[in-house]
């Protein structure tokens, strides 16, 4: 199988071609395929952004495609004990888990649970930090992917459900690793390392890929999450993979360096289903939607000349928006735009990289404001190098410029990035419990809990001046991290 074989409007989990689903011995049905699971449960975070998850919703509809019996279980709305048992009674012969910081250990606990009900169910995980610390998570599963796993994963999946394969016989079945990029585990019999290297999508193959399987969610529950926020009801999609900038604290395990951009009729087909599911906007979940300015006009035009009237947010730098085109963003929905303006020091903004200046960011933010469509602001405080000069001019400049709402948060060194080599001490162990949780994880000039009082202060202030219905937001980070 390769990449052209993905079909590109898959079934609806098909019954096997020999139709003998649901006919094994006694009258228990048969294990299901492959169950993927979303380990985020809601916290009720007061900030908290929910989405259903977009990668696993593009892997159901991938597996399903491969005729593949494909359960999707997103945590979300769920308890602990309900998943479990759903799990338990689906018997899957594969269980895929995502994982990024703040899901690791639900991930781990999770994985731990199954092991013990089913024991011959194979565990593999994925997403953003497996692909950062496969040696980590190889530890309690039994196989991880890392980077895009869109087609690599499938193809393993259907490969070992069609071998009979088990855990026990796992590294027979991969004795070639290269065919399924991104792989990494142990040996089942003498430990050693069986791994290939990830592989990154190119534009055509993209836009191969069937649309998101959006079926399993509780759409009712998102949309009253959103409603209640925002008046409509936003859903997850991505524009674009991958950002060409090289900030010094900014992971990019899955989609990388490199940008790719989606055709438009691919783009506008999942829209459709979007709307048809009943949401009323986009969360545009791209690493920064306003790296190709023409590719934003064709999707703004296009918004308008199809009518579809959905209201949209998106992230964006402060270098690659015109007054222009802040005026056809509003005409096609735009209504919030986030801005990583990071720091009010052109120097601290220097040392991470950001290659922005504070005079860019006060320009667009004042053209913003201007116009009917909000603004958020993101900003750093306590990185390396900084002193309180410069934390006291970010939080000053902060509540200079004319954002609607305003998110600090301390630097939190990701593996692969030029801010995790800098710094000294990083406790590995520490897992984010709640979202916005404020911890410094490494050894630094700054009390942790000063900077919590001076973000709280500045925060009070900031909802003083902009009124009671201006509040701090969260960092909704990569797409990959909630999505």
């Amino acid at each position: 199988m390769n990449k052209d074989t993905i079909l590109i409007s898959p079934p609806k989990n098909p019954p096997p071609p020999d139709g003998t689903r649901g006919k094994n011995s006694a009258s228990q049905p048969a294990p299901d395929d492959v169950t993927l699971i979303y380990p985020y449960f809601h916290t009720h975070a007061p900030n908290a952004m929910l989405f259903h998850p977009l990668g696993i919703a593009q892997l159901a509809a991938i597996l399903r495609g491969l005729r593949l019996h494909t359960q999707v279980i997103d945590c979300t709305f769920e308890n602990r004990d309900d998943v479990i048992l759903k799990i338990v009674h689906a018997r899957p012969r594969i269980v895929g888990i995502y994982a990024m910081l703040s899901m690791s250990e639900n991930a781990f606990v999770l994985a731990r649970d199954i092991r013990k009900l089913l024991p011959e169910t194979l565990l593999v995980c994925g997403g953003p930090l497996p692909t950062l610390k496969p040696g980590h998570f190889a530890a309690g599963f039994d196989a991880v992917f890392r980077g895009e796993a869109d087609v690599s994963f499938p193809r393993f999946c259907l490969d070992y459900i069609k071998s009979g394969s088990s855990p026990a016989r796992l590294s027979r079945l991969v004795n070639n690793p290269e065919k399924y990029p991104g792989l990494y585990l142990n040996h089942t019999q003498d430990g050693t390392l069986i791994q290939s290297a990830p592989a990154a999508s190119d534009d055509k193959s993209i836009d191969r890929l069937p649309i998101p399987d959006r079926s399993d969610y509780d759409h009712a529950k998102y949309q009253k999450f959103w409603s209640d926020r925002e008046e409509y009801s936003l859903a997850g999609i991505m524009t674009s993979y991958g950002c060409p900038f090289d900030c010094d604290f900014c992971s990019k395990p899955i989609f990388g360096n490199r940008l790719r951009i989606r055709g438009m009729d691919r783009l506008f087909e999942e829209i459709r289903d979007i709307k048809d599911h009943g949401y009323t906007g986009l969360w545009i979940a791209d690493d920064c939607f306003s790296l190709d300015p023409a590719h934003v006009r064709r999707f703004c035009q296009r918004l308008i000349s199809e009518k579809l009237d959905m209201k949209w947010h998106c992230l964006s730098r402060v270098d690659r928006v015109t007054r222009s085109d802040i005026a056809l963003w509003e005409a096609a929905g735009c209504r919030k735009v986030f801005f990583g303006l990071e720091s009010g020091s052109n120097e601290i903004l220097k040392l991470m990289n950001k290659k922005t200046s504070t005079d860019e960011a006060e320009k667009t933010i004042k053209r913003f404001a201007g116009s009917h469509i909000r603004t958020a602001g993101f900003f750093i405080v306590g990185y390396p190098g900084e002193t309180d000069a410069t934390i006291e001019t970010t939080f000053k400049w902060a509540l200079s410029l004319p954002l609607d709402e305003i998110s600090f948060t301390i630097p939190y060194p990701l593996p692969g990035t030029r801010l995790y080599e800098r710094v000294m001490q990083v406790d590995e162990n520490l897992d984010w419990q709640y979202e916005n949780e404020n911890r410094m994880v490494f050894q630094s000039d700054f009390n942790e809990n000063d900077l919590k009082k001076r973000i709280d202060a500045v925060y009070l202030s900031f909802n003083t001046r902009r009124g009671a219905n201006k509040t701090p937001v969260s960092d909704p980070g990569k797409p990959e991290a909630k999505i």
